[in-house]
Order: C-alpha cells, then structure tokens, then sequence
C-alpha cells in the first residue's frame, strides 16, 4: 500500500513537471510573474523528484525486474533510457544552460522536450485502464496545486519607478542594494568585465584623480550641491542614493590606490567582503544596461529603471548558494535576461549624447545669461558631420562603430567572438574598452587599453606640408573623428603642431611647439582647442563652469581641415633644409597636472603621443 502511493506520488510530481516545463515555452507568452515561478516548481521540483526519488526509484525496480526476476521487459527498458535522458539533459541544462553558442545546448533541449511527451506517454497508457488508480492520482493533485498556487502568491516583483536624475534633486530614489553589482555579471561576461574593468568608463571617481579634484573645486567655488551635477554623469549610483560627495574608497580604514588598481580587483575585493551594498564608481553595467529612456540634451539627460525588470528566483538572496542559483536559472533561459539589460536605443548616439553633450547648468552662482553654454558638444558635432548619414550605410557611423569597435592594424575592425560566456559567436563583438581620447589613466591599468587608444587616435588626422619661398604651410584636415578634432573637454585637450627645420649645416633655425623645462607647452605653439571666459572675457581655467564668452575655437570639425603658416624668418638660409613635423596630443597640459599632483602625488604626468610625423626636404 505504501508502494503504491508511493507510485502515484511519483505519478503525479512527474505530470506537474511535464506541465510546468510545456508552460515555459514562448507561444504561450505567461507572464513573467507567473513564469518565474513556473520556472523555479520546474527545476527544483525536478531536481528533488528525479534525482532524490526517481532515479533512485528506477535503478531498484530495474535491477528487481532484469537481474534479479530476469524479466526482459521492453517497456521497462524504453522507461529506463527515458528517465536517464531526461534527467542528464536536464542537468545540462541547469549547470551549463542553452546560451546558444554550442550544439549540446540545444540537443539537451531537443532531448528533455521529446523524451518528456514519451515519459507521460508511457505513464498514461499505465494508469489508462485503471479508473480508481485515476480517481486516486486527482486526490493526490488537488495539494500539489494548491502548493503551486501559494509558490506563484509569493511574488515579490516591484512596481515600476523610472528615475531621471537631476543634479538638483535631492530625493533618494534606490537603495545600494538595487545597484546590480558589476562583479556579478563578471561570471558569465568574463570578457567583457575584464575589458570594462580597466577601462575610464568605470574609473571615473576615486580611480580618476583630475575629476576627483575637479568636483572638489566646484564644490569649493559654486557650493556642495553643486557636486551633484557632475556626479550625474561620473557617479549615477551615488546621487540616487543620497550620496552628495564622490569619495575615496576606504578598504579597512586605509585610501586603496585605485590609480593603478588593475582589473577591477577592488571591485571585486569588496563584493567579496561586503556583497551588494557597497556602491562602485563610475558608470556601472546597470548605469548603461538600464537606461530607459534618453535625450540628446545631455547633463546626463537620461531615465534609469532598476526596480522594474523581470527579476529571476533567488536574485534577491545575497547568498553563494541563492547567487549561484540564480546564475543556473538565467542559463537555463537566457532570453528573458537579456531583453532586461538591452534596448535599441543602445546603438544609437543619441545614447551617448546623455553624458557627452554638456551645457551650463542652472545655478544660484550662474548668471542666467551663461545658462545652457554648450560646454561639451560631442553629440552635436557628429549629428551636423558627414557620419550622421543613415541613408547611406556606407558613408553612416556611430559613436559605437569607433569607440566600441576592436582596433586592428591602426584602423577599426569587427572582432568575431563571445559577449557572453557560452553564448553565440558574433560578427562584430561591441567591445568595451571605450577608446577615446583618455589613453592614460585607462594605460596605467592596462597596456592592451591604451593601444587600442592611441590606435583610434592615430586615425584621426593627416598631414600635408609644403614649403615655398620661406614660407612653411601645414594642412591639418580631420579624416577620422566623426567630431570636432579634438572634441570632450577640449579646454583641457592638446593638441597642436611641432616643428622644426635645421639647414644644410645641422643648425637649427626655426622651432614651434615644443615643451618647456617645466613641462609646459611653449607659446609660440599652434593648438588646436578651444578656451572658454568669463562675462568679461578672462579665461576661466578649470572652472569651466563660468564660461559665458568663446574666446577661441581652433578645433578642426570632421572632414575639414586647416592650414597653419610659418615664416621661417630666413632670407637666404643653407639648403637642403629638413623640415621635420609631428601632429603631436597630450590627455592633459602640464599645469593642470601639476596641479592635481599636489592632491595625488603619486600620479605620473601624462605622455606626449606622437600620431602623425613627416618629415620633408626642401631644396
């Protein structure tokens, strides 16, 4: 009598389960609050009844029934591969998942879906000619469902809050705990996290020294709140929790020197140590993948929403096991992941144009004439370019298609491989290392970092230098930025022409932009940038934030160029002469760093990076 209980026990658990997994499949569109937990009976209700009864089960009947009654039965042996099939596909697919990038993920599928319809099959043609055996199996349903019924009841899915940040808004809208972790996703986007880890976009604060001492001066000069403006952009996680000040990390009462810190091992460190309540710097996996709305205004103009996303079972638990099983369920249906963290709007630049397109924002401090001075023009410059051209795919490129493209070979190239560990082998990997103009606090971390950096900058000018009577021009055009040349904080940016043309005799005569003992670029020399004044036209230096008068813009605009004119300033000099000219860059002027290093000792002074160098004989 036990054993036949027993018997219909198993019975029933086994239809629930064939239910349950038929009820997972995308016709039927359930709602995700229902199929979560649909999800969850599925796996664990599997993983008790088949490996802890089942199995178990089988294996004693089967040796009663072939080794020790000698029963050759076929049935039972068609049983017998039927539950091993199902149970080492679903193991499959519960460890390792179906990312869809190899063929025994959808073999185990294929293999659990069919054997499963033969499995109930089977079970159905024994208990068909039995009406009380029938009768009992529906006695036992009715406290299964209603044990299904609570499990689904207990939901604990949130109501949707979409918050757009404003620096002056001084309402706390998450909690540290609703900020994804990056280190999590680290486990199944190893690539990916090792690239975005060393890269500016997560060292934006405390592993940033220029902004951290830029946001403590336009606190000092505007007042405290006016952190909160440049915070938006560099430290998302922390306005919307309330936090006013970006800070440096302290780990165990000591600064960590995240200047050097590599691979997001501090990162790494305190999800260790403290979990999912320690904020990291910078902008985030969920600071991008989370967005939901944008707008090309910029001051970081965009809506973040992570409360309201389609939450998998155990993703609240902060422990290894609840972790660790939450890592199986998104293996086991991986589609639902990634809608939540992607969005189209992503490839655009528009997405881009959130952070880096900035203007003067409003201000007690700020004279209401100076507000909405672009400041940053990134996104603008581009829209009004060559790129912006979506009619024809050719001639069209994105901020994606060069800042998030695999350099090769001193040009951009679509790098073939894996965004997720597992997962499909695509074309065009969108890799992030965020090359841009910042080689050197990213090269400081990693070597691979800043050559992808300084490779994109290499391609984003050409020289042409002629020399008639005297008189040396330089043609300066912009054949590769889909922007200004330079383009950001371009106060801040050098980039400029060094010249220097030395006769038949091996003297020197005439020199242009070349560095001062001190560092300092010498006055004589032609850069291009732009220098933002006050309302009466003094330059505003680092406080950016006062500009209210362009007092010069030599940048060069994509696909244009300029000429600079030298006099040499001999009449009758030995030739041949050995023109020798370098377009030369440098992340920041001396001066500045100069200034940042009495707050950060330890940081070094940024290098000059030579792109492009000619060198020409004039006879």
């Amino acid at each position: 009598m036990i054993r036949h209980k027993r018997t219909n026990s198993l019975r029933v658990f086994i239809v629930l389960l064939f239910v349950s997994g038929i009820l997972q499949i995308d016709i039927f569109n359930i709602s995700w609050v229902y199929l979560s937990n649909i999800m969850a009976f599925h796996i664990l209700g599997a993983i008790i009844v088949f490996v802890m009864l089942i199995v178990p089960y089988t294996i004693k009947h089967s040796i009663d029934m072939f080794y020790i009654h000698k029963n050759k039965n076929k049935e039972g042996f068609i049983l017998l591969c039927l539950v091993c099939l199902i149970t080492f596909s679903g193991l499959y697919l519960f460890l390792i998942g179906n990312r869809g990038g190899d063929i025994f993920g959808d073999i185990a599928f294929y293999v659990h879906f069919v054997s499963s319809f033969f499995l109930v099959g089977s079970l159905f043609y024994h208990i068909y000619n039995t009406r009380k055996q029938t009768k009992e199996l529906l006695n036992y349903f009715q406290p299964v469902i209603l044990a299904m019924i609570l499990f689904v009841a207990n939901n604990n899915m949130t109501a949707d809050e979409l918050v757009s940040i404003k620096y002056d808004d001084n309402v706390s809208r998450y909690h540290s705990s609703n900020w994804t972790n990056s280190a999590k996703c680290r486990s199944c986007h190893t690539d990916i996290f090792d690239q975005w880890s060393n890269s500016n976009h997560k060292n934006l604060t405390s592993a940033n020294p220029y902004y951290m001492v830029q946001e403590a001066l336009s606190a000092k000069d505007m007042g405290e709140d006016f952190r909160l403006w440049c915070m938006q952009c560099h430290n998302p996680s922390a306005v919307t929790t309330k936090q006013r000040a970006s800070s440096h990390d302290m780990n165990d009462n000591f600064l960590a020197d995240e200047i050097f810190a590599k691979d997001g091992q501090v990162l790494l460190d305190n999800y260790k140590k403290h979990g999912n309540f320690r904020l990291e710097e910078g902008v985030s996996c969920v600071a991008c993948h989370r967005i939901s709305s944008i707008s090309e205004k910029g001051n970081g103009s965009y809506g973040l929403n992570l409360i309201n996303r389609k939450k998998y079972p155990f993703e609240n638990r902060s422990s290894q096991a609840g972790q660790w099983l939450k890592e199986k369920f998104i293996n086991a249906k991986p589609n639902i992941h990634k809608k939540s963290y992607s969005k189209e709007f992503y490839s655009s630049s528009k997405f881009c144009a959130t952070c880096h397109d900035e203007q003067v924002p409003k201000h007690r401090n700020i004279s209401p004439s100076a507000v909405g001075k672009k400041i940053v023009s990134t996104y603008e410059e581009w829209f009004n370019s060559p790129y912006n051209n979506p009619k024809d795919k050719a001639k069209h490129k994105s901020c994606i298609d060069c800042h998030m493209t695999n350099i090769k070979d001193d040009k951009p190239e679509a790098l073939s491989g894996r965004s997720t560990n597992g997962g499909k082998i695509k074309d065009d990997v969108k890799v992030h290392y965020f090359s841009g103009a910042n080689h050197f606090l990213s090269g400081l971390k990693s070597k691979e970092h800043e050559e992808q950096t300084i490779a994109l900058l290499k391609t984003s000018a050409k020289l042409d230098v002629s020399y008639v009577k005297g008189v040396l021009k330089i043609k300066v055009k912009n054949t590769g930025a889909g922007h200004h040349l330079p383009t950001g904080v371009a106060d801040f940016r050098q980039l400029w022409l060094d010249i220097e043309v030395v006769d038949n005799d091996g003297k020197i005569i005439f020199t242009s932009g070349k560095l001062e003992k001190n560092g300092n670029l010498s006055k004589d020399a032609r850069i291009f940038n732009k220098v933002f004044g006050d309302k009466d036209g003094k330059p505003v230096g680092l406080r950016f934030w006062r500009y209210e008068k362009l007092l010069k813009d030599t940048r060069i605009p994509a696909g244009k160029y300029r000429v600079e004119s030298f006099d040499i300033g001999q009449t009758n000099p030995k030739y041949p002469l050995t023109i020798t000219v370098k377009l030369n860059f440098r992340i920041y002027d001396q001066w500045i760093t100069t200034a940042v290093q009495k707050a950060y000792p330890a940081l070094p002074s940024p290098p000059v990076v030579e792109l492009i160098k000619i060198v020409k004989t004039a006879k």
